[in-house]
Order: C-alpha cells, then sequence, then structure tokens
C-alpha cells in the first residue's frame, strides 16, 4: 500500500522534470514555496491527497518540508524518483503546465541541496575540527621544517574525497584509522629527515651510461676490446619508448641532483621529443621537459629531486606520440649499439629519411647521474632551528620545554595552554627516563605534536568562551589556509598576538600583502583545479584511434592554460567577465598546435592575444573544460550545459531519471546524424524535456568543439552512411533570447555577470570556509558581490570584500 500511496500522491508531482522553464530559470534561484509549489499542490494533489481524501493514507498538503530530516528528504527525493521516470499522472489525469513543472522541479531539488549543505556546514559543537587536506598538509610540513613531504607517493597520505569539486570540505575530510598510521609514518619520516640525529651521510655520484643502459653480454665486451663503448648513444623513440636504469640505491630520505647528456631530434615542422624521467616505484615523475639539441651538439641537464631512502627503478620516456614500438622494436639488431641516426636495420621504426633528417622526434641518451644526498650544512637547518641554542647548551628539562614551546606554538599555530605544554614536558621526560636521548626525546615528544588534533586540524572555537565569531589566530589560519595553503608567516602570528588582525584597516593590508606574495600561487592553483572540477580532466582517456595526438604532455597543457588564465586575472585584478570572454589566453607551443595558433614557442605558458578566427577566449572555450564534459570518444552536449550551470551559475539542475533512456546510434544503411539531432529526438520524451531545454543550449553552443577541444565545422559521425553532417551551434536560452554559436551564448553570459558574480563568490566562500553555502549565507553573498561590482568586478576585488566580511571572520 505505502508503494501505491507514493504513485497514487504523484499523480501531478511526477511531471517534474517535464517542462520548460521559466524566462530566467536557467540561471536564477528557485521560486518561493507559498508561491508556486503550494499552488500547484492544491491545484493537482489535494483532491485525492488532502483533507477529505488521503489515497494511501498519504496526504500531501502536510507533507513536511524540513528537509533538513533525513527521513523527509528521503521521501522528496523518492517522490522525484518516480517522476523522473515518467511514471505518473495516469493518462485520464491532466498534466500540469510546462513552466510550473519545471519551477516545482527546481523548489524540491533546492531544497535537498541546502539541507545537504547545511548538514556538512553545521559544526554542532562550540569547538570545530576541520582536517588539512593532503596539499595543506605538505606545504605545512614544508613551512614548518623546510622539508620536503612527498605527500602524493604511494607510502604518503591518501587521496582526499571531494565535495562538488572541492577537497577541503571539513565534514567530509574525516580521519580513518588508515589516515592516523599514515600521519605516524608520516611524522616519524619528516623528523627522520629534518633532526638528522645520525652522521653526515656521505655524497655519492652514480652514473648509467649509454652502454650500461643498453647493451649487453659479448656485445659489450666486443666494444670494450674495441674501444667504443664511450661511443655508444642509447636511442628512445616516441611514444613512450623507454630505457630503465635500475638498482638506484638512495641512502637516506634527501635532495638529489640528477644529470642527464642528450641529443633531442625534431622533425622539421613537428613536436620536440620530450624527456620523462619516472622513478616506477614511487609512481612519481622526476622530471620532464622538451629536448631540441642536434645530434652532434648534445646537451646537458640537471635538476633536483626529493627522493625516499631506499632501491628506486627510474624510467627514461620519450613521452611523445608517435609508431608504436611494440610493433617495430626500436632496439638494435642483436642489442648492437647506435652510434649515428642512419645506423638502422631495414625491419625496424625508420627514424630518419634518406638525408637522415628526423622523420619522429627521437632521444639520443649519452649518459644519466645521480649525486647525491645534498646537504649545504650539516646539521641541516631544520635541526639546528629546533634546537636552537647549539651544541653547547644544557640539555635538561628546562631547555626541552623552550624547545617545545617554540615549536609547538607554531605547530598549533596558536599560543599553548600551560596544560599542554605540562604534557610535552611530561612526555619528553619519560622518554629520558627510559634511557633514550636528549635529541632522541625531542623528537619522540615532536611526534606526538605532529599526531594531534591541534596540527592535523583547523581548530575553530573555545568550549571556555564560545563566539559565534573567530579570535585572531583563528582568523590568522583561515585567511592563510586561503590564499596560501599554508600556516600563516610570522607577520600573521605578530598581528594575531597583538590582537590586531581583525582590524578591517589591518586586514585589507593583509589581504594585499598575500597576495602580493608568491605563496599566492598554491590558492591560483588549487582554487581552479577545484571549482573547475579539473581533477576529472583526462577522467576518460581519449581514444587513441580517434586523437592519436592526444598525450599526458597536452592533458597537463589543457589544464596549465586554466590554472595560468586563472593566476593572470588574479594577479591583475581583471574583471570576472574575462572568465567568460576573453581576447587573450595562456598557451605553450604544444597547446599552441593545438589550437591551430602560430608563432607561440616553448613549454612555459604565457599570455598570447587572440584573433576572432582563434574561437576562443574565456575558461568555456578552453580544452581542459570541453575535455573533462566529454567521454574520451565525441563531445557530451548535456555535461557541459550541467557543467555550466554547476560551475559558472552555482545552480546545478535536478537529477536525472533513474531509468534515462540512452541515444540510440544511426543505422548503417541511414544517413549520418549529428548528436544535437539525436539529442533533440531524445528530448521530445515527456520525463527530459523539461530540464533539457534549460540544460541543452548551454552546451549544444560549444559543439564545434570537440572532444579534446579542437574547433571544427563538421562533426566526425562514426555510425550511419554518407557525409559528415555540419555543425549547428545555435540555441535559444528559456528566457527567449537567442544566439548563433558559442560566441553569441559568451555575449549573453557576459551581459548577465552580476548572476556569475554572486555564483563565483559562493564559491570563494566554500573554498575558503571549508563548508557549503547555506540559504542563511545568500544574503552575506550578494552583499560581498554587490561590493566586487563597484570596482568593475574585479577578482582581486572579490577576494578582498570576502575576506572583509561578516561571513568569513565567523565560525
Amino acid at each position: 500500500m505505502r508503494s501505491k500511496s507514493l504513485q497514487d500522491v504523484t499523480i501531478a508531482l511526477l511531471v517534474l522534470l517535464l517542462g520548460h522553464g521559466s524566462a530566467e530559470a536557467w540561471i536564477s534561484g528557485p521560486a518561493d514555496f507559498s508561491e508556486v509549489v503550494k499552488p500547484f499542490l492544491d491545484q493537482h494533489c489535494v483532491r485525492c491527497h488532502g483533507e477529505a481524501k488521503q489515497k494511501g493514507d498519504l496526504r500531501v498538503d502536510t507533507l513536511a518540508r524540513d528537509f533538513a530530516e533525513t527521513r523527509t528528504a528521503g521521501r522528496w527525493a523518492e517522490i522525484m524518483d518516480r517522476i523522473n521516470a515518467g511514471e505518473m499522472p495516469p493518462p485520464k489525469e491532466p498534466r500540469p503546465k510546462a513552466d510550473e513543472v519545471a519551477r516545482v522541479a527546481e523548489w524540491i531539488s533546492s531544497q535537498i541541496a541546502d539541507a545537504e549543505a547545511a548538514r556538512q556546514a553545521a559544526t554542532g559543537e562550540k569547538v570545530s575540527f576541520r582536517r588539512l587536506s593532503r596539499e595543506e598538509y605538505r606545504n605545512t610540513i614544508r613551512d614548518l621544517l623546510g622539508i620536503t613531504y612527498d605527500a602524493n607517493d604511494p607510502a604518503g597520505l591518501p587521496e582526499d574525497p571531494d565535495w562538488q569539486g572541492f577537497e577541503r570540505i571539513g565534514s567530509v575530510l574525516t580521519l580513518s584509522p588508515a589516515h592516523v598510521e599514515k600521519y605516524l609514518a608520516a611524522a616519524e619520516a619528516v623528523l627522520d629527515e629534518a633532526l638528522a640525529l645520525g652522521p653526515r651521510p656521505k655524497t655519492e655520484t652514480t652514473r648509467w651510461t649509454a652502454a650500461n643502459l643498453r647493451v649487453r653480454g659479448d656485445i659489450a665486451q666486443e666494444l670494450a676490446t674495441r674501444g667504443l663503448l664511450d661511443r655508444v648513444r642509447a636511442d628512445i623513440v616516441p611514444n613512450n619508448g623507454s630505457l630503465d636504469a635500475r638498482d638506484l640505491h638512495v641512502p637516506i630520505t634527501g635532495e638529489y641532483a640528477i644529470r642527464v647528456k642528450l641529443s633531442g631530434l625534431r622533425a622539421k615542422g613537428g613536436r620536440a621529443a620530450r624527456l620523462r624521467i619516472y622513478a616506477t616505484d614511487i609512481s612519481r615523475t622526476l622530471f620532464e621537459q622538451d629536448i631540441d639539441a642536434p645530434e652532434d651538439r648534445p646537451v646537458t641537464l640537471e635538476f633536483r629531486a626529493h627522493l625516499p631512502a631506499g632501491t628506486h627503478l627510474i624510467r627514461i620516456v620519450n613521452a611523445v606520440p608517435g609508431p608504436n614500438p611494440e610493433e617495430r622494436a626500436s632496439r638494435p639488431l642483436n642489442t648492437r649499439p647506435f652510434f649515428r641516426m642512419a645506423a638502422r636495420q631495414p625491419w625496424q621504426i625508420k627514424l630518419t629519411d634518406d638525408d637522415s633528417r628526423p622523420i619522429w622526434p627521437t632521444i639520443l641518451l649519452d649518459w644519466l647521474e645521480w649525486e647525491g644526498p645534498l646537504q649545504a650544512s650539516w646539521p641541516p637547518p631544520a635541526h639546528s632551528g629546533i634546537f636552537f641554542a647549539g651544541e653547547g647548551a644544557t640539555k635538561d628539562a628546562a631547555y626541552a620545554r623552550q624547545i617545545l614551546s617554540r615549536f609547538a606554538i607554531k605547530a598549533y599555530r596558536r599560543p599553548l595552554h600551560a596544560a599542554e605544554l605540562d604534557r610535552l614536558v611530561s612526555l619528553f621526560e619519560r622518554s629520558r627516563g627510559l634511557g633514550d636521548s636528549f635529541e632522541a626525546s625531542i623528537k619522540t615528544t615532536l611526534l606526538a605534536v605532529l599526531c594531534s588534533n591541534s596540527f592535523l586540524f583547523l581548530v575553530e572555537g573555545s568550549a571556555a568562551t564560545p563566539s559565534p565569531r573567530l579570535n585572531d589566530w583563528e582568523l590568522a589560519s583561515r585567511l592563510s589556509y586561503f590564499l596560501w595553503g599554508t600556516m600563516p608567516d610570522d607577520r600573521l602570528r605578530d598581528l594575531a598576538r597583538e590582537g590586531k588582525l581583525h582590524e578591517p584597516d589591518t586586514l585589507r593590508a593583509e589581504v594585499r600583502r598575500m597576495m602580493r606574495d608568491p605563496r599566492v600561487s598554491a590558492f591560483a592553483q588549487s582554487f581552479p583545479r577545484q571549482w573547475l572540477q579539473l581533477r576529472r580532466v583526462g577522467m576518460f582517456e581519449p581514444d587513441k584511434k580517434i586523437y592519436p595526438d592526444y598525450d599526458e604532455y597536452l592533458e597537463k597543457s589543457m589544464v596549465a592554460e586554466t590554472t595560468s588564465f586563472f593566476g593572470e586575472i588574479l594577479s591583475r585584478n581583471l574583471p570576472l567577465r574575462e572568465f567568460l570572454d576573453s581576447d587573450w589566453t595562456m598557451l605553450n607551443e604544444i597547446l599552441a598546435l593545438h589550437y591551430g595558433i602560430t608563432g607561440v614557442q616553448g613549454e612555459t605558458m604565457r599570455r598570447v592575444e587572440l584573433k576572432p578566427g582563434d574561437h576562443r577566449g574565456g575558461l568555456l572555450t578552453q580544452a581542459s573544460i570541453l575535455g573533462l564534459t566529454s567521454d574520451g570518444t565525441r563531445h557530451r552536449p548535456v555535461h557541459r550545459g550541467k557543467w555550466v550551470l554547476e560551475s559558472i551559475y552555482g545552480n546545478p539542475p535536478p537529477p536525472p531519471p533513474p531509468n534515462v533512456g540512452t541515444i540510440k546510434p544511426t543505422p548503417p544503411n541511414e544517413p549520418k546524424t549529428s548528436l544535437r539531432a539525436k539529442i533533440e529526438s531524445h528530448r521530445t520524451e515527456a520525463n527530459c524535456a523539461g530540464c533539457h531545454r534549460k540544460i541543452d543550449p548551454l552546451g549544444l553552443a560549444f559543439d564545434q568543439y570537440d572532444a579534446i577541444g579542437r574547433w571544427r565545422t563538421v562533426e566526425d559521425v562514426r555510425d550511419g552512411s554518407g557525409a559528415n553532417p555540419k555543425i549547428d551551434a545555435s540555441g535559444e536560452l528559456p528566457d527567449g533570447r537567442t544566439f548563433a554559436d558559442a560566441a553569441g551564448l559568451k555575449g549573453l553570459m557576459v551581459a548577465d555577470i552580476e548572476k556569475f558574480t554572486t555564483a563565483l563568490a559562493g564559491k570563494l566562500a566554500t573554498y575558503a570556509l571549508r563548508r557549503g553555502m547555506t540559504i542563511d549565507d545568500r544574503k552575506s553573498i550578494a552583499t560581498i558581490a554587490t561590493q566586487a561590482k563597484g570596482q568593475d568586478h574585479g577578482l582581486a576585488t572579490l577576494i578582498e570584500a570576502l575576506v572583509l566580511s561578516d561571513l568569513f571572520q565567523k565560525r
């Protein structure tokens, strides 16, 4: 009976996702219950589910609207699922108007979303704890101890989960037993390196020649007898051809210098060879760079890498697309050495033409060398900073108390309570009582500091003196982790100690100082990656048969364009409309080649002015955005439209029907059909039309960009027969405004800049406050956006307005 009652009650509500949006529904907020939803229920539902009659013992006129209560939210979600599935209303019942249905749908979905945000935003206690992300932990260790901790390595910390793309949300970053174990191991590793209690390690150099890497057995002996070993060069072909340097022994964790001598041969008009040095056992790229050096003029490169102790397998890769080395092996016949480009066997990949000019980007390696561990001084700086009084200090409890107090104040990012310091000193004394040395006992105690809640979490509030506002120490941490992704510096700590940081003029000056500091690059990289969900780029790897030129370097460059673009707008306080449409972007050589833009050379991202014929400008035509909304084989207009609503306007559409149909392929004997035509056919289904009228125009506008962001005018259709269809990127928004293509849509979006400003203010607040924005925050967000409007909607101005707001300074 309960299941039937749900079906009955949704007679009028079943079409929530079937109708069209109202004039502003594509970017405006949901309607009020009393204005839209209640009249809808009264007209379509109460007759069978009201005071006089309750089919299935259910009354819709008294249906609870407290979505914070999970059972209520679950009931509404179940109703929506049935509505989305198109199960109701029955054929005999009149269907509501489409625009009424869409507005009711928006109200329900927004209530569910608001309740979810409120639940994860609520602290529930006088003191709130929000764990540092993996990235923030690494940065904090670096600034606290001067140590590089490789948190992303397999032996590092677990990957952080995200909430709507954000990886800093307090209620999501929980602490599991796996975290506890990893944090303990991490603390031991960084303290071992920082305190360096043993003797100074010997710096050693290891070199692998091309002969070591390539030549084996009798051939090596023959070449040695003839004095030719030093002339051997190892060729590394494209398409991830590689050589392995095995058994690299790293005696202690630390910094190592790596040098490599090689040539990189480039075909005329083609890409340069790309060297990648990869530590396979820790799944980490140590170095990557294009190599453009003639065969007779090799170059020697040097870089540094932080490596954990152990034995490593180092792989030297030519990471550029090309012929498949597995099909025609690049290794010389019978492992004979390589001396010059013409010396190839007929059955091998042909790397040069008849005049010995390169056909494919190829690396010729002479040698690879490692030196380390590198220590500019001994003991290392971290050791001297902790044991600040030097070797002549009296090693007693009083000195230990000073060491522990200095360290814990920085680690906890606040003053110590007397009882806290007493507990740390007590732990030190117990360790000494067990026979440990002074230094070892300090290390044991510092280990406890690095594993404590006060270090691993941002702690806000006080059980003894509850307050709705942050104190200056808490404000310093919130501001520092917002803009720098790390602990407060000396200046912020001094202002907190003096109780001046919260003063508006002081806080404004600090925001501006911090945004001029190089450390703001952490924010410029991290925020757009989370806001725009760039971690999804490459989630569906593009099909190599369809997109043979797509590789990891191009993918990284696509993401780098977007983060560099954000950084350029931030550093120059450019208007927010640049995010929607601009006459410039950030490019390097490979991405410019991908876009068909000439005159850009090298790996470094730089600002490039655009022409109308480049068909670029703003975020929405960047390959990273176009790629993350595709599936690896084709573009996905619906996903693109949904992403625009979520990321640009902060107004995600309701969830799709649970059993939504798929787009069917065109039969082989029928003419090729564009994806747009298939989607429009799909939209005729009653339970799809309403939401798709709001979503689809925002995605179809970008149909002239394929799954990896390349411009085109004809869609490459792989099913059906005949000519590929021309692309129609025109559309109409629910408010009646029309556009011809992506450029036209971007113009309409710029005209609605205030709505984008408000949405971006909410995204920034979510990132800064480490929680979702609730309905109670909307007035504050609108005020922040309005303040930025007075300064031409500058990005830095918007950030400053956020930090100076009551919202930022409240718990």
